[in-house]
C-alpha cells in the first residue's frame, strides 16, 4: 500500500515538472500568438516522461485555458498577447483565450452590422469607391502578401464609408486583437498567412453589394452572416 501511494505521488511530483517545463516553454515568443504543440508522444520523449504522465499536465494547462483540444489528440496554445487599446477608457483589455475571442468578435457583429447599415443607408460614392478599392486589393493580393491587412481595410473602409468617424475609431482601437484572433484561427486550420478563403471574398462581395444598392436591412444582414462564420470559421476545425 505504501509503495502504491509513493508511486502516485512520484507521478504527482513529475507531472508537476513537466507542466513547469510546458509552461516554461510556451514563454517562448514563437508561442505568443499560439500554435500547434506537437503529438503528445513526441512531447512525452521530449520530456522523458510517459504519455498519461504528460497528460496529467496537459489536463492542468486545459483547465487553465492555456491550451485548447482539437481534431482529437491535437493540442492547440492559445494566443496570449496583453493588448492595450488605444483609448484610455478601456486599458487594461487583452486577448488570452477563445472565451476573450469570442467577446471580441461579439462587440464587433455589433460595431460593424451598424456601419454595414449606416453606410448603405448613407449610399456614399466616395464611401462606396473606397469599399470596391479594398475588395479589388484583396482580390489581386500579391502571393506572400498577409490577409490580414487586406481584410482589415475592407471593414474600415466600410466603417468610414457611414461618415461617421466613431465607426472607424472604434474598430481602430481592436486592430490588434482581430489581427490576433486571425492569426490564430489560421494555425489552428493550418492555413498560410497569403491564403485567400473563398468564403470570405463571397461574404465581402454580398456586403459591398448591400452596400451599393443603398438597402440597409441587407447591408446589416450580410454583415452579421459574415460575422457569425467569422466564430466558426475560429472554433470550427473545417472552416474555410
Amino acid at each position: 500500500m505504501d509503495e502504491i501511494i509513493q508511486q502516485t505521488r512520484a507521478v504527482k511530483d513529475l507531472s508537476s515538472h513537466v507542466l513547469a517545463r510546458l509552461e516554461a516553454m510556451l514563454e517562448a515568443p514563437a508561442w505568443q500568438g499560439g500554435g500547434r504543440l506537437p503529438p503528445e508522444a513526441e512531447l512525452a520523449r521530449q520530456f522523458g516522461v510517459s504519455r498519461p504522465v504528460l497528460r496529467k499536465a496537459l489536463v492542468k494547462m486545459r483547465d487553465a485555458g492555456r491550451i485548447i483540444s482539437r481534431r482529437g489528440s491535437a493540442n492547440f496554445v492559445q494566443p496570449r498577447a496583453d493588448v492595450v487599446p488605444s483609448a484610455a477608457d478601456i486599458q487594461g483589455l487583452s486577448i488570452q483565450t477563445v472565451f476573450d475571442m469570442k467577446r471580441c468578435m461579439r462587440f464587433r457583429q455589433v460595431v460593424e452590422c451598424a456601419a454595414a447599415e449606416d453606410a448603405a443607408r448613407l449610399c456614399d460614392l466616395e464611401g462606396i469607391r473606397g469599399v470596391e478599392e479594398a475588395h479589388r486589393r484583396m482580390l489581386t493580393l500579391p502571393p506572400g502578401e498577409g490577409v490580414f491587412e487586406a481584410d482589415f481595410a475592407f471593414h474600415m473602409a466600410v466603417a468610414q464609408a457611414t461618415r461617421n468617424p466613431y465607426f472607424p475609431f472604434a474598430l481602430g482601437t481592436m486592430r490588434n486583437q482581430i489581427k490576433l484572433m486571425m492569426e490564430f484561427t489560421r494555425k489552428l486550420q493550418e492555413r498560410p498567412p497569403d491564403q485567400v478563403a473563398p468564403r470570405v471574398v463571397e461574404e465581402h462581395q454580398r456586403v459591398l453589394e448591400a452596400i451599393k444598392a443603398g438597402d440597409p436591412v441587407q447591408a446589416h444582414e450580410v454583415m452579421s452572416f459574415h460575422m457569425k462564420q467569422s466564430v466558426i470559421r475560429l472554433l470550427v476545425e473545417d472552416g474555410t
